[in-house]
């Protein structure tokens, strides 16, 4: 939670707090718009990572209640938490997240690979399907929704691609909104 909340701020404040804020048509830097992007796809990483310790934590502890007393598992569930943000929090400083937002999205992909493959190899021998499809389909959308907001981001980075006749009909209607909310508060005032 304290990592997603990290991400979000940044996010946030790359997003509102631009060089031209007064002014809403400015334009973006290439770095800006990539600083941008890789922070709110972090905190897709870290929202997926989130819900795969989730599941790791939630098998284990579903395992324990069948050999153990409620209480053992209940200790052995806070140390497996405290040794996921443990480990967390040293990867994050280890990569430098903690001091450049650019080096987060390589962070939490990381955290949540060996999540996946961690929940992976602790579930081998019980049968659990719909937490082991689960897991798989978490992390296949993050992968999908990554690659596509990459792809669009070097499209939208190029100079010499054609016109696209969809990205044209957005960016005209993005053009009108914005007129419209220049004339409602010119007339506000």
């Amino acid at each position: 939670m304290w990592w997603g909340l990290r991400c979000a701020f940044t996010f946030l404040g790359d997003l509102l707090l631009s060089d031209g804020m007064g002014d809403p048509g400015s334009q973006w830097t290439v770095e800006k718009r990539f600083r941008v992007t890789e922070v709110f796809l972090a905190i897709l990483w870290c929202s997926a990572s989130a819900y795969l310790s989730y599941f790791f934590t939630d098998c284990l502890m579903s395992r324990w209640l069948l050999f153990y007393t409620p209480s053992a598992t209940v200790v052995r569930l806070f140390t497996t938490d405290a040794l996921i943000a443990y480990i967390t929090n040293c990867v994050l400083y280890l990569s430098g997240a903690s001091r450049d937002p650019r080096m987060l999205l390589p962070a939490w992909v990381s955290i949540a690979t060996t999540l996946t493959m961690l929940y992976h190899l602790t579930q081998r021998k019980i049968n659990i399907r719909k937490e082991t499809s689960a897991s798989i389909g978490v992390f296949s959308i993050a992968s999908f929704l990554s690659l596509c907001t990459l792809l669009l981001q070097l499209h939208l980075t190029r100079d010499n691609d054609p016109t696209v006749p969809f990205f044209e009909m957005v960016r005209h209607t993005w053009e009108w909104v914005h007129r419209i909310l220049r004339v409602q508060a010119a007339f506000a005032r």
